[in-house]
């Protein structure tokens, strides 16, 4: 039986869909990587604690660079380097004009003015902007007074004046119960401290903005923040049951009305 194989990295990337375009430079990255880490001895470097736990330290010195590849490119794959994270986040970005990737707290001004710019930045990064569109980034003219940086998943702006975070995770045991909660007490908690605090962390004409004065200044009502669980073990769409039958639940919360 013979079976097609659609070999996306061989196609002219000016010729590719949204959906294939967002897959071709996570694809050539780990092909890419996958090249050097299978041909070259010295491309991995395990450090002496991973050798130990890997048990390649046990290994004999024909075998090892054998091991040591096949564990690199498994490690890599399983990464987020290899991109997976990357575009899923970028996908549910290109659902809809008003959704943005990669919200930084730094950045919440350039997202809130130039939402289109932050979007298109963010799904197809730097090199898919016009000289034109990076000349307005660079010249924003906020600048951020902050200590702290937060980056949340995906963020979307709703035309009722709410801005809705988000916080991905593929599957429902990834990260687990602990690796959720911690999301709450530490990323997400310090948000909203900050959003009631009167700490100064933007300013522009040498007016200085708290984060709730940003956000009324840019009229937005309403602020809330979520966990978003994609997928169960199967594949099949995430369910608060299927969730609870892996003992990784955890009760979702929002904040809203600034």
């Amino acid at each position: 039986m013979i079976t097609k194989r659609n070999l996306l990295c061989v196609k002219k990337e000016n010729s590719l869909d949204l959906g294939h375009l967002l897959l071709y430079k996570p694809y050539k990255n780990i092909v890419v990587n996958f090249i050097t880490l299978a041909t070259e001895k010295n491309a991995i470097d395990f450090d002496p604690i991973s050798r130990a736990f890997d048990g390649l330290e046990s290994i004999s010195e024909e075998m090892k660079h054998y091991y040591e590849a096949l564990l690199g490119i498994t490690s890599y794959y399983q990464h987020s380097q290899g991109g997976k994270g990357k575009y899923v986040e970028k996908k549910i970005s290109s659902v809809t004009d008003t959704c943005s990737m990669n919200i930084k707290l730094s950045e919440l001004p350039i997202w809130l003015e130039y939402p289109e710019l932050h979007r298109k930045k963010g799904i197809f990064t730097q090199s898919g902007l016009t000289s034109e569109e990076k000349s307005i980034l660079r010249n924003v003219d906020w600048n951020w007074l902050g200590r702290e940086e937060e980056t949340t998943d995906v963020g979307n702006l709703l035309p009722d004046n709410k801005l809705v975070l988000i916080e991905l995770k593929n599957r429902v045991d990834t990260g687990g119960t602990a690796g959720r909660r911690e999301i709450w007490t530490k990323k997400f908690k310090k948000i909203v401290e900050l959003l009631g605090s009167d700490t100064k962390l933007y300013e522009k004409d040498n007016k200085k903005f708290s984060l709730a004065e940003l956000l009324q200044h840019f009229n937005i009502k309403n602020f809330e923040i979520y966990i978003g669980i994609l997928f169960n073990v199967e594949g099949t769409p995430a369910t608060k049951e299927g969730d609870k039958q892996r003992g990784f639940f955890l009760q979702m919360q929002k904040v809203s009305e600034i």
